[in-house]
C-alpha cells in the first residue's frame, strides 16, 4: 500500500466514526452555500420554515434553554428528521432539472446521470450508498427519515420516484425545446408540485395529504409561469400551451430565443389574464381551507401563499 493509499484510507475510516446527521448537517450546509453564491436566498428562507415546521417543538426547546445547551442541540434541530434536508434535497434536484444548477457541482455529468444513480437508490434497498458529503447520502439519510415519519398508507419512496419522474420530464423540455399543449403542461404542473407537497407534509409529520389541499399544483404552476415567463423562455422553457402561441402566430423556437416577441401581443395578454383569474380563485378556494388544518400546515401553507399572492399583485399591475 502507497502512503497516499495508507492516508486516504485512514480518512475514510476516520469519517465513518462521525455520525449520519454530521454528513446529512454538512451537505445540507453545501447546498446552501450554492444557493447563497446565487443570491437564492428566498429558497433558504423557505427551507428554514420548514425546518422549524418540521422539527421544533417547545416542550424539547424549554429544557435545552434551561440547561445552557447550544442552538445546534438535536432537540431543536430537524436536520435530525426529514423536513429540511427533503426540502433541500428537493430544491436541488428541481433547479437541477431546471438548468439553474449544474448537476457537476455535485459530482454528476448530467441531471439524467444523477436521476438513474437516485432512482436506483429509490428502488433497491440493497444498493450500497457510501457514508460522504454526496446528495446520494443524503437521499439515503432523507428516506430513511421520511419512512420513520409516514404513516400508513404513505409510499415515500414511490413519492419520490414519481418526483424523479416529474422533474425529468421538465428536463427534457426544457433541453428539446419542446412547446406543448394545454393538457400536457396541466399534467407537468400537477405531476411537479402533488408529489413535492406530499413529500413536504409527510415530513411535517401532518396527517393532511397533497389530495387534501390539491388546488396548490395548478395555483403555483400557473402563478409561477406568469411571474417567469420571460425568464423562462430565455433558459427554453415554454409555458404557454401550444394553442395560444398558435392563435398568436408566434412560432415557440422563435420566441425563445427572442422572448420579446410577447410583447404587445393581445392574444398572449388575454390569455395570461384568464390565467391570472384562474389562479386567483384556485387562491381563494385553497385559503378558505387553511383554517381548518393542523398547526404545521397552517405554517406550510401560509408562509407559500404569501409568496403566491406576493407574485399575483405584481402581475395584476403588469397586467394593468
Amino acid at each position: 500500500m502507497t502512503l497516499r493509499e495508507g492516508l486516504t484510507s485512514m480518512y475514510e475510516k476516520n469519517l465513518q466514526r462521525y455520525s449520519d446527521e454530521f454528513f446529512a448537517i454538512n451537505i445540507f450546509n453545501d447546498i446552501k452555500v450554492v444557493f447563497y453564491t446565487r443570491s437564492l436566498k428566498k429558497y433558504l428562507l423557505i427551507g428554514e420554515t420548514v425546518s422549524f415546521l418540521g422539527g421544533y417543538s417547545f416542550l424539547q426547546m424549554l429544557p435545552t434553554r434551561l440547561l445552557g445547551l447550544p442552538v445546534a442541540a438535536p432537540a431543536e434541530l430537524s436536520f435530525y428528521r426529514s423536513a429540511a434536508p427533503a426540502y433541500m434535497l428537493g430544491r436541488a434536484t428541481d433547479d437541477m432539472a431546471d438548468g439553474d444548477l449544474d448537476p457537476k457541482v455535485f459530482g454528476y455529468e448530467s441531471f439524467p446521470e444523477y436521476v438513474k444513480a437516485a432512482k436506483s437508490q429509490i428502488r433497491n434497498r440493497s444498493v450500497e450508498v457510501k457514508r460522504d458529503f454526496t446528495l446520494d447520502f443524503l437521499l439515503k439519510y432523507t428516506l430513511e427519515n421520511l419512512e420513520r415519519d409516514q404513516k400508513p398508507g404513505d409510499d415515500v419512496r414511490q413519492d419520490w420516484d414519481m418526483f424523479l419522474d416529474a422533474m425529468l420530464v421538465e428536463y427534457y423540455r426544457r433541453v428539446n425545446h419542446k412547446v406543448l399543449s394545454k393538457d400536457k403542461l396541466k399534467t407537468i404542473d400537477d405531476n411537479s408540485f402533488s408529489y413535492a407537497h406530499n413529500i413536504m407534509l409527510i415530513s411535517l409529520r401532518s396527517k393532511t395529504r397533497f389530495k387534501n389541499i390539491e388546488e396548490i399544483a395548478q395555483l403555483q404552476g400557473k402563478i409561477f409561469a406568469l411571474a417567469d415567463l420571460k425568464p423562462e423562455l430565455a433558459l427554453f422553457t415554454c409555458k404557454i400551451p401550444k394553442e395560444v402561441l398558435e392563435e398568436a402566430q408566434i412560432d415557440g423556437e422563435e420566441l425563445m430565443n427572442n422572448p420579446n416577441l410577447l410583447d404587445g401581443n393581445e392574444v398572449i395578454r388575454r390569455w395570461m389574464k384568464e390565467e391570472l383569474a384562474a389562479g386567483r380563485e384556485l387562491y381563494d378556494k385553497l385559503k378558505k381551507k387553511i383554517p381548518n388544518l393542523d398547526f404545521k400546515v397552517k405554517g406550510y401553507l401560509t408562509f407559500l401563499m404569501a409568496g403566491v399572492e406576493s407574485k399575483i399583485k405584481k402581475i395584476e399591475k403588469q397586467l394593468k
